[in-house]
C-alpha cells in the first residue's frame, strides 16, 4: 500500500487542481466565445464555473473520489471520477440552464462533459500515478525549514 502520508498530499492537490480546473474552463470558454467580462472578471469567472463547481465537490466527496484509498488505486479513480463529474455536469448544465433562462443546447451540453471529463480524468489520473510512484519509492518531500 502506497505511503498514506503521500497520499493525503495527493488529496490536498487534487482538490486544488480541481479549482483550478473549473476556473480554466470558465475562463477559456469566456474567451473562445469572446463573452463579456463584466465589471469584475474574476468574479465572473467564478460565477461561469459555480454551477458546474459546486455539484462537482459535493458528489466527488460523497461518492469518494477524494479518499486516500480511491487515490490509491487508478482504476478506482477512472470508476469514481467518471461517475461523479457526469452526475454533476449534468446537474450543472441544468443549473446553467435555469440561471440564464434559456434552453440547453446538445451540443454545449457533449462539449462540456466531454471536455471537462477529459481534463478531470487527465488530472486525477496523473495525481494517482505520481502519488502512487513516490509512495512506492519512499520518495519524501522536502523538509520545511
Amino acid at each position: 500500500m502506497p505511503n498514506p502520508n503521500n497520499l493525503k498530499r495527493a488529496q490536498i492537490m487534487l482538490i486544488l487542481g480541481d479549482a483550478l480546473v473549473f476556473v480554466f474552463f470558465a475562463v477559456q470558454g469566456r474567451a473562445t466565445h469572446e463573452m463579456s467580462l463584466g465589471s469584475n472578471p474574476a468574479l465572473t469567472d467564478l460565477a461561469v464555473a459555480a454551477p458546474f463547481a459546486a455539484p462537482w465537490f459535493v458528489l466527488a466527496a460523497l461518492l469518494g473520489v477524494f479518499r486516500v484509498e480511491t487515490i490509491a488505486r487508478i482504476e478506482q479513480t477512472l470508476f469514481w471520477t467518471s461517475i461523479a463529474w457526469l452526475s454533476a455536469g449534468s446537474i450543472g448544465l441544468v443549473a446553467r440552464s435555469m440561471i440564464l433562462q434559456r434552453p440547453m443546447l446538445p451540443m454545449f451540453a457533449a462539449a462540456v462533459l466531454g471536455i471537462h471529463a477529459a481534463l478531470l480524468l487527465a488530472w486525477h489520473v496523473g495525481v494517482s500515478v505520481v502519488a502512487n510512484v513516490v509512495s512506492k519509492r519512499g520518495i519524501k518531500p522536502p523538509r520545511k525549514p
